[in-house]
């Protein structure tokens, strides 16, 4: 796989810490310009919302107090009968349009209408069911409220108002669904107070109200004052609405150019404020365009909800303004990283540049150019060092080579005299030390005459010896030629137990049963394998002497094979000490002894598993040692191709 230049993962880097951060940076922006602008024209919007219900209540105020002067003026001022009906209309009448009030209406303790403002006639009896009439006339106090009116009561006190109230209901999107097609009651803020005699008896009551249907002086009041009347788009920018039920009574919402006059408020929020009586405070639809908006319940003097009243302003010019300020935003996020990209590329180019001097110098010194040194005069101040070590390093690699070369030759040198020398020493002994054996087993064996019992146990220790020293310089003269790398195998058809084995344990019986061991040979005669016959007997006596010179007294000594999934193995097991994990790494290195109880009374060199690990290494197998619950087993493997038996006797 082709990896990336270290200029490019320097701006890949670069950039992506870049980028990372202007998009932290666009979100914490838009963060800010949600919370600040849109968060803020919310916030607005319910101070709004209290402007508009102050003014509505001072509207109200003003109702009761208009009747409650009125009440007491008419009365307190001479002791005009209620019965004096013609002289009450009028002056009821004049009061009613100098207030603005649409009703102004006199009725007895009972509840029965004496005067009504509007037409000057007494109406004896007609009894009204008006509610806050008789909340006034119960409590003995004035008393305002919003109350709903039928269109029979309106009626009643004129005409014109029932059709005033009259509201047809028009199709609204996402509004609640509803099968009703008009309204004809109307909402009215109403005032009502009770008439005392000099005496304080209650003799009569005085309401009073104004119809809030089509009437549009508190929306256009609000309008006026928190919005002045300004437009977004040939929209207006704030509206203001008195809801009766989820219905538009009175409102300066436009739609087709006209006052949205019975369209009605959405299902979410009627949901929430007409029935569970809770304030909304969010972006809400509007006839036809996204307001942020605040709703609050109207209630009447139940304290059941009868109405909303409602202040919005058009969302469009805050999310322009949001969406205009995150662009401009955006737009210095993408300059600031197009001015960072830049610096970056500049600076990743200053520091590759660097580093590709110093890289071209390092593959300079390793393919041999010692002594190499690069410029140390750049205008950073950290490569300059580096520059200036790899000089010096380079100057030292350039001494320590010409020494090293110096000190190779001298050991090449010494290790060709000492290979000689083995080599050299080694044939010499071998010659003499063979007519050393022969002459003192002529003695030993009475070829030269007779011996003594003493003399002759002396020879046989002497002929021990021999033999140790006849297998040591075998032992050199086989390292000479590893050492020389003169050690080729001359491969043959051999049977391994016969040519082999037979030969080895033959030679280990004596030196086996002065221990009282037994060697079990249990490898099959059939077996056949393509090697070098001399080099498998130093490497088979190696294992068979060391397993009886360690192995333990009375203690047996198991030859075995098998075959394998990569050839054959044969295994040499002998009962003694199992070697443990640490030991295992010693036993097949040159002049390699194990340092315990078993080896210290044993003479050996420390070669023959180095030897042995050469020769199955040289026939293409390998060698280790595998400890057992009782003793050690060396297991040696040879390849399947040198090995017919393992082809042919596979399940063996």
């Amino acid at each position: 796989m082709v990896g990336r230049s270290l200029k490019t993962r320097m701006l890949l880097s670069f950039l992506a810490v870049i980028l990372l951060l202007s998009f932290l940076t666009a979100l914490l922006g838009f963060y800010l310009i949600e919370r600040v602008i849109l968060h803020r024209a919310q916030s607005k919007v319910q101070s709004d919302l209290s402007f508009a219900r102050e003014v509505y209540r001072h509207e109200t105020k003003s109702i009761e107090d208009v009747v409650r002067m009125t009440a007491m003026g008419f009365f307190k001022r001479d002791a005009v009968a209620l019965g004096n009906g013609d002289v009450l209309a009028g002056q009821l009448d004049e009061i009613r349009q100098a207030e603005g009030l649409d009703i102004l209406t006199l009725t007895n303790a009972d509840c029965r209408v004496l005067v009504r403002s509007r037409n000057a006639s007494v109406v004896g009896d007609d009894q009204t069911g008006n509610a806050v009439l008789a909340r006034a006339l119960a409590g003995g106090k004035p008393v305002v409220a919003t109350t709903i009116v039928s269109a029979a009561e309106l009626a009643k006190e004129d005409a014109s108002l029932a059709q005033q109230a009259y509201i047809p209901v028009l199709p609204t999107a996402k509004a609640k669904p509803t099968v009703r097609t008009e309204e004809t009651s109307g909402m009215m803020m109403m005032a009502a107070a009770p008439l005392f005699d000099k005496n304080g008896q209650i003799i009569g009551g005085l309401y009073g109200g104004t119809l809030l249907n089509r009437n549009y002086a508190i929306v256009d009041n609000v309008k006026s004052i928190v919005y002045q009347d300004a437009k977004y788009e040939g929209r207006d920018l704030g509206t203001v609405t008195i809801f009766q039920g989820d219905l538009r009574i009175s409102t300066n919402v436009k739609s087709n150019g006209n006052r949205a006059i019975g369209t009605r408020v959405s299902e979410e929020v009627y949901d929430r404020v007409m029935g569970e009586g809770q304030p909304w405070s969010d972006r809400a639809f509007v006839v036809n365009d996204w307001y942020k908006t605040c709703y609050e319940p109207i209630r009447d003097i139940d304290d059941r909800i009868v109405g909303m009243l409602y202040v919005g302003t058009l969302e469009l010019p805050f999310t322009d303004l949001a969406r205009n300020t995150m662009l401009v935003f955006v737009l210095i996020i993408l300059a600031a990283t197009a001015v960072a990209v830049a610096f970056s590329y500049i600076l990743a180019g200053r520091v590759y540049a660097s580093l590709t001097r110093l890289r071209d110098a390092t593959v300079k010194l390793a393919a041999g150019e010692l002594g190499h040194t690069i410029d140390t005069t750049s205008d950073i101040e950290e490569f300059n060092e580096l520059a200036e070590a790899f000089n010096a390093m380079s100057q030292q690699l350039e001494e320590r080579d010409t020494r090293l070369k110096m000190s190779n030759e001298m050991l090449a040198e010494l290790n060709k005299r000492y290979i000689d020398l083995i080599g050299f020493v080694s044939h010499e002994l071998k010659g003499v030390v063979g007519a050393i054996v022969m002459n003192v087993c002529s003695v030993r064996d009475g070829i030269l005459g007779e011996i003594n019992e003493r003399h002759k146990k002396a020879l046989d220790g002497a002929v021990r010896s021999l033999d140790y020293l006849t297998a040591t310089v075998k032992k050199f003269l086989n390292l000479g030629r590893i050492e020389k790398g003169e050690l080729e195998t001359k491969k043959v058809r051999v049977e391994l137990k016969k040519d082999v084995f037979d030969v080895t344990v033959d030679s280990q019986l004596t030196a086996a049963e002065r221990k009282n061991m037994t060697i079990q040979n249990e490898i099959r005669a059939d077996l056949q394998i393509d090697a070098d016959p001399e080099l498998l007997q130093v490497a088979a006596h190696n294992l068979i002497s060391n397993a009886v010179k360690y192995g333990s007294q009375w203690g047996s000594v198991v030859l075995t094979c098998r075959a394998c999934e990569n050839g054959i193995e044969i295994e040499v097991y002998n009962d003694s000490t199992p070697i443990s994990e640490d030991q295992k790494a010693k036993l097949f290195q040159r002049f390699s002894r194990l340092d315990t109880p078993e080896t210290k009374g044993v003479k050996g060199t420390g070669l023959g598993l180095f030897i042995t690990r050469q020769i199955i290494e040289k026939h293409g197998g390998r060698i280790w040692v595998e400890p057992r619950e009782k003793g050690n087993a060396f297991i040696f493997q040879l390849p399947l191709q040198e090995s017919s038996y393992a082809k042919e006797n596979s399940h063996v």
